[in-house]
């Protein structure tokens, strides 16, 4: 299986504020208020203060707050996607385990204290259409093209009659299982969206196979 790389990545989140240099100690503080509060709501002083950096250092490595926000959300997805390919590219799984491991994937974060659902989604009440923001909106567009490309190269191994409306409707449960957490935290949640998953995918797997064929969906590549 081709791997799916994503940039250089480093957790700021797992270290502490003192372990980080000037650049990572911004970027841990506003990930944290950014994410637990929001990002509209947070401003770059507060970030300067609870940091520990002069202003003047702070703009050496920001210019602007739509910089760092645009930082921000490109770390929240190297984090998202290394998580994903990590679930995704263990050794033995068949085609159809692989997509299934995107919500195995989830089920531990959608049930931490600490989860406050997806920057993107709440990124996108955030930062509309009618905001002056292009970086920070193009940011989380290209979050969701990466993750639509992410799905559909994991399904694209099944063959499947329809492959794009699969990926539409694996989005959707995804999607589902995140923002619901947020509200409900029903820890059967994930558990119940891979089990719809499943039955979508295997019902696809065989209507695409040839008339009176059987198909071992657990083989399926």
């Amino acid at each position: 299986m081709k791997k799916r790389g994503v940039r250089a990545f480093m957790d700021v989140d797992g270290r502490s504020l003192d372990a980080l240099a000037p650049r990572e100690r911004i970027l841990k503080t506003a990930s944290d208020l950014f994410y637990r509060l929001s990002i509209n709501s947070v401003g770059i002083d507060r970030i300067i203060a609870e940091s520990g950096v002069a202003k003047m250092t702070f703009y050496k490595h920001f210019p602007s707050k739509a910089d760092l926000i645009a930082t921000y959300l490109r770390y929240k997805s190297d984090a998202w996607f290394q998580m994903l390919a990590t679930a995704t590219e263990r050794a033995g799984l068949s085609p159809l385990e692989r997509v299934l491991a995107i919500f195995d994937a989830l089920d531990e974060p959608l049930r931490a204290p600490s989860f406050r659902g997806c920057p993107f989604v709440k990124g996108l009440a955030e930062f509309g259409p009618e905001a002056n923001s292009p970086d920070v909106q193009a940011t989380i567009s290209e979050y969701f093209k990466q993750l639509h490309d992410f799905v559909a190269s994991l399904v694209a191994p099944l063959a499947l009659n329809e492959s794009e409306k699969a990926v539409v409707q694996i989005l959707s449960l995804v999607h589902g299982s995140i923002v619901i957490a947020q509200s409900t935290r029903d820890p059967a949640l994930v558990e119940a969206n891979r089990d719809a998953a499943r039955v979508l995918l295997e019902d696809k797997l065989i209507s695409s196979s040839e008339p009176g064929a059987r198909v071992n969906v657990g083989q399926a590549v």
